[in-house]
């Protein structure tokens, strides 16, 4: 019985750390919008970037996912105008260690464990901080319907980025997968 519930636990440990961890990408669109009525799709802003090789690598993921989802790439006139972007931004975290108490030998009252006159030997110790700097990627991607110019779709991640340019892609394709594994959003289906 007592195994029976450890593995209970354990497995709803790991499913809620692993859903944790997949849900980084945030969908918002228009609930009125008929995405099935939305065949081709035309890049309006392709992402600009410092590394031109990232910018590349995120307009072939989602055009990957855009084409697995029916929906066919033009040059111009699509139904679905593309606009993505990656901005980056360089972050802090401050870090403080201590080195717990410090041993004082200067003559006063001692309020450790002994209280009365003597060394003490819970003085204030010593910290030492640290500045850590990374940097935050955020992808934004937008779907807007060409015939109205109104935005109909957006998919936004957020994530500590890698400086290897392998795992940064990797990491950037990962969330654009996660964008788009619920595209078209399953409630604004309307048929013809």
């Amino acid at each position: 019985m007592a195994v029976s519930k450890r593995i209970s636990v354990f497995v709803c440990f790991i499913f809620v750390a692993t859903f944790a961890i997949a849900d980084h990408a945030h969908i918002d669109y228009d609930h009125s919008a008929n995405f099935s009525k939305y065949r081709t799709f035309t890049w309006l802003e392709k992402p600009q970037t410092d590394d031109p090789f990232m910018a590349d690598r995120i307009v072939q993921a989602v055009n990957g996912h855009l084409r697995a989802k029916g929906l066919e790439p033009v040059t111009e006139g699509g139904d679905l105008g593309v606009r993505a972007a990656l901005k980056t931004e360089q972050k802090e975290i401050i870090n403080t260690y201590y080195d717990g108490f410090s041993s004082n030998w200067n003559w006063w009252p001692n309020w450790g464990p002994w209280p009365g006159w003597g060394p003490s030997w819970n003085g204030p110790g010593w910290a030492t901080t640290y500045v850590d700097t990374y940097i935050e990627g955020t992808t934004i991607v937008d779907l807007i319907d060409t015939q109205n110019d109104k935005p109909v779709w957006r998919g936004t991640a957020t994530e500590k980025m890698s400086h290897k340019p392998a795992k940064a892609s990797k990491e950037i394709a990962e969330d654009i997968e996660d964008m788009f594994k619920d595209y078209p959003p399953v409630r604004s289906k309307i048929s013809d």
